[in-house]
């Protein structure tokens, strides 16, 4: 039997009693948890060191901070759509032999949540899985802003135009008339292209419960081996058949749980 650590089984059981309590002092962190104050402290320290805790006002009180959300990123709703679109990531990267990704909407950034970066060659940087995009440089984020309802790619808009460009090509479509032709584009060919440097390019089409977007599903190529007008002729049929059956197998398992 592999053995188990009993610190890392602390700390879940102080966050566990701090999540069902508003709010805990040390007292009850220790009696909860059956540990010796002395320890229930250090390790509330180290929990306050890395972000999950916060004391209250009066110092004696420990409340959970918003960072534990960071843990459920990956679970629920995520993981159901990551789970069900694998397999056809895989199949579409088979037929397509470039990089296939999942990206998933998490406030005004796109959130790389599965890839096939390791089933093809053609990869020159491979992508984190949580790494995340911004919406109005991506072509993930086009192609989910191209489907969203007026009201709601309005506020998104507005938000991601409320805060400094992460770098200069952010900046150079940091015009809403710029950004609207994007979007009205990629709404009318059903699909989005894009390159933000001189290496890359990439082309989303929207997964769609409905008719609201969940997910993109992107192809990354090089630059220099596919245009757009390639893109298109050769991969957007199969791309665009992908994600409809992702969101069919989506809705099948969201009407099983």
């Amino acid at each position: 039997m592999v053995k188990q650590v009993r610190a890392l089984e602390r700390g879940l059981d102080l966050l566990e009693v701090l999540n069902a309590h508003d709010g805990a002092d040390i007292t009850l962190l220790a009696e909860r948890t059956d540990l010796p104050r002395g320890t229930a402290y250090r390790m509330m320290e180290t929990l306050i060191a890395r972000g999950f805790v916060a004391k209250g006002s009066n110092a004696a009180t420990y409340w959970l901070t918003r960072k534990v959300r960071v843990l459920s990123n990956g679970y629920g709703a995520d993981a159901s759509m990551v789970q069900t679109a694998i397999p056809f990531l895989d199949a579409l990267c088979e037929k397509t032999e470039w990089p296939v990704s999942l990206t998933l909407p998490l406030g005004t950034k796109m959130v790389v949540r599965a890839h096939t970066d390791a089933l093809t060659p053609l990869v020159l940087v491979k992508i984190p899985i949580g790494h995340e995009v911004p919406m109005i440089n991506s072509a993930a984020g086009l192609a989910y802003l191209s489907q969203c309802r007026d009201q709601e790619r309005t506020v998104l808009i507005d938000m991601i135009f409320a805060v400094p460009a992460e770098d200069a090509f952010e900046q150079s479509l940091r015009d809403r008339a710029v950004v609207d032709t994007l979007i009205n584009e990629t709404r009318s060919q059903g699909y989005s292209y894009l390159s933000t440097d001189d290496t890359h390019a990439a082309m989303g089409v929207p997964i769609m419960l409905g008719n609201r977007p969940v997910g993109v599903l992107s192809v990354r190529y090089f630059k220099s081996a596919v245009s757009r007008a390639r893109a298109s002729r050769l991969h957007l049929e199969s791309v665009v058949a992908a994600a409809s059956d992702i969101a069919e197998a989506w809705a099948v398992v969201q009407s099983d749980s």
